[in-house]
């Protein structure tokens, strides 16, 4: 992905798949590919995602893209679920240019698929590629990868298939690790053996179709490698089509699990069946009489055999597609004795949880959902499970310290099991709340104090603070002497507009030496701090008499100091939620960084989140805002007003804003959809 992500999986570094060899494809394959890729290319589509994630306990936006196809007359989008991934809202581009929104069908993580729908204006019935109804690849098939790098527009690349069923089991690994290795919360490539092939793929084509002579999708682009050669993997079509299928229909996949895993017989000494490899405690199955080590020989009566790794997982998948609260009977092979064992086929429980903010305590959190306390094996059932700590916030100054992976049960003695649980024991705004936790298996109770900060600053009002209008760097005897300066001191390297020591005649280059008859020493070569101070210590309006030395002649500088202009910690920020961005006053040192004129008036813009309203404007940290929707902006509180009063007026026209960026005044456009989009979910 580009920006927080871009829609990929990780690279895998498996040294013992190397990629085969590919030569380019022959003349009598040119036309075929010139009609697969006419066929399939102008239905493939990058997909923009704006996502929320959470750094450090607070929610950021970001930016990211992947690929897509179009795969039914109603504009459903097959991708990777990583691509919609945490996604608030998303926009499909067409190969032809053309631009529209979609929103989210539903997602499958297990399979690591999902489908988009496009929301154009007006209805229309929209061309789609089809799904390959059965997997009929062999090694060395040309197959074509299409989709959009990096972000760019769709491009295609042509490769051959390696292996059109691959386990990504190295003869390294133990086969029982598998699933382990695929992840606690999303794993994926449970139910299929993957296509590998080296048809060049980079970050952003996941998501994108496998496509073969024929013009048919193969499958589905989800894994690629950075480094070792191209080498690529694809869910198989059949699979995705079935997934795909589903979520269209239903918004998700019901599936079933019966409790145990499996392995195949490799390197165990049996030749049929399929090896029970474990059992979660306490659940049906073993409750049931079926032991670690059994050999499944039927299911329902239908033989199974899983010689080899890459034969379980079509295995898991058939249980998988049992009914939910049907009857299975296993035939099971114990020590040469066949036994008869009957389960019941339960929902396979899966809820990855939605990550919240909860900002009065400076911490991210999700419910903890009994597949969530099974996975990660927690004491606790129910609860707040903490996934980030903003440092310095309340939660890492709690009494003991919060930290990630603790759980919140309770709140001065109410049950909490959600996020949103914890806003109204926060309704009266408490000084200090009790909470009970879990950590480390451990039930304690920690003190915090809540923060109930608003989106706007107004710094207290200070006491002025003298000033003499110049830059200086200090030098110590010895670097004076080095320099072949006259002594120690502190030269003048900048004079600022409205300089009382420029006032007094002073210029670059002269060595202020003594204030007020003493003498001024640097403590380093450094710091400037020490004179800074000196002037401080002087009250705001009072004179002073610097001694100089200019051109190796000493000079006396009379001045009368005037109070410091106002700095950036002292000046108004806000930061606004639907810009997602932090606005500040412009200052008297933001106008001589930029080379403004002391009167130029504006707002500067202090931070930008790359998926916010801002970001998605093309918006940069040091640009200063002059007009907003053509209205002048000259604070925080004017840019927002005039945003409210934008957004009260209906139209379908972006806004126009004029910045000051170095040096040139540029134009930007703020696009409405960008503010208005925002598709959350239910907590």
């Amino acid at each position: 992905m580009i920006a927080r992500r871009i829609a990929l999986v990780l690279a895998l570094l498996l040294p013992a798949l190397a990629p085969a060899a590919s030569a380019p494809p022959d003349a009598a394959n040119t036309s075929r590919i010139a009609a697969a890729r006419d066929k399939v290319l102008p239905v493939v589509v990058s997909i923009l995602v704006v996502g929320e994630g959470f750094q450090q306990g607070e929610p950021a936006l970001s930016l990211s893209s992947g690929s897509g196809t179009v795969v039914s007359a109603q504009g459903h989008i097959a991708t990777n679920a990583h691509v919609t991934e945490d996604g608030r809202s998303f926009r499909v581009i067409f190969g032809d240019g053309r631009e529209l929104p979609a929103k989210l069908v539903g997602t499958d993580t297990l399979t690591d698929l999902a489908v988009l729908q496009v929301l154009p204006p007006k209805p229309e019935v929209f061309a789609y590629a089809e799904f390959a109804d059965k997997l009929d690849l062999q090694a060395g098939d040309t197959v074509l990868a299409m989709g959009a790098p990096w972000g760019l527009s769709n491009s295609m690349s042509a490769g051959i298939v390696n292996n059109p069923r691959r386990l990504l089991v190295s003869l390294f690994d133990d086969e029982s690790d598998y699933e382990d290795s695929l992840g606690d919360d999303e794993p994926t490539g449970r139910f299929y053996a993957w296509i590998q092939h080296d048809a060049a793929i980079a970050p952003g084509n996941s998501g994108g179709p496998l496509v073969d002579l024929n013009g048919r999708i193969v499958g589905v682009n989800t894994r690629g490698m950075i480094v070792g050669g191209d080498l690529a993997f694809a869910i198989p079509a059949p699979d995705a089509a079935a997934v795909v299928r589903e979520l269209i229909r239903d918004g998700k996949v019901t599936r079933v699990s019966l409790g145990f895993r499996l392995r195949s017989l490799k390197g165990t000494g049996f030749d049929k069946g399929v090896l029970v490899s474990a059992i979660e405690r306490g659940t049906a199955p073993e409750k049931a009489g079926l032991l670690v080590g059994d050999r499944i020989l039927a299911i329902n009566g239908d033989v199974v055999d899983a010689p080899l790794p890459v034969d379980v997982p079509g295995l898991q998948e058939r249980i998988a597609e049992l009914p939910v609260g049907s009857k299975v009977k296993l035939s099971v092979d114990r020590d040469g004795k066949t036994l008869a064992i009957e389960l019941i086929a339960k929902a396979l429980p899966y809820d990855p949880g939605k990550e919240r903010e909860v900002a009065a305590f400076g911490l991210s959190g999700m419910r903890v959902s009994p597949d969530i306390a099974r996975r990660r094996n927690l004491a606790a059932g129910s609860g707040v499970l903490v996934t980030g700590v903003r440092p310095g916030g309340p939660a890492a100054k709690a009494r003991p310290e919060i930290s990630p992976g603790d759980i919140i049960t309770q709140i001065s003695g109410t049950p909490i099991a959600r996020p949103i649980d914890i806003a109204p024991a926060l309704a009266k705004q408490p000084e200090a709340v009790v909470l009970a936790v879990e950590t480390g298996g451990e039930q304690r109770l920690t003190v915090l104090h809540p923060e109930y900060a608003d989106e706007a600053r107004s710094p207290l009002p200070e006491l002025p603070k003298s000033w003499s209008g110049v830059a200086v760097q200090p030098f110590t005897a010895s670097l004076a002497h080095d320099a072949g300066l006259p002594g120690p001191g502190f030269r003048i390297s900048r004079l600022y507009p409205g300089s009382p020591l420029a006032a007094a005649g002073a210029r670059i280059g002269d060595l202020l030496v003594a204030l007020d008859g003493e003498p001024l020493k640097p403590a380093n070569d450094v710091t400037s701090a020490g004179f800074d101070q000196r002037v401080r210590d002087i009250p705001a309006d009072s004179h002073a008499s610097f001694d100089a030395i200019r051109a190796g002649q000493p000079i006396k500088l009379k001045v009368r100091l005037s109070a410091a202009p106002v700095d950036a910690g002292g000046l108004g920020t806000l930061a606004d939620t639907r810009l997602r961005a932090q606005l500040r006053e412009l200052g008297f040192y933001d106008r001589v960084a930029a080379h403004l004129p002391e009167d130029a008036q504006g707002v500067f813009i202090e931070g930008v989140e790359t998926g916010g309203a801002a970001g998605l404007a093309h918006l940069r940290r040091g640009d200063v805002v002059t007009s907003f929707a053509g209205r002048p902006v000259t604070t925080p509180k004017e840019l927002t007003a005039a945003l409210a009063a934008v957004l009260a007026t209906p139209s379908a026209r972006p806004i126009p804003l004029q910045v000051i960026r170095g040096s040139q005044t540029r134009i930007l456009y703020l696009e409405r959809y960008w503010l208005l989009a925002d598709s959350k979910e239910s907590p």
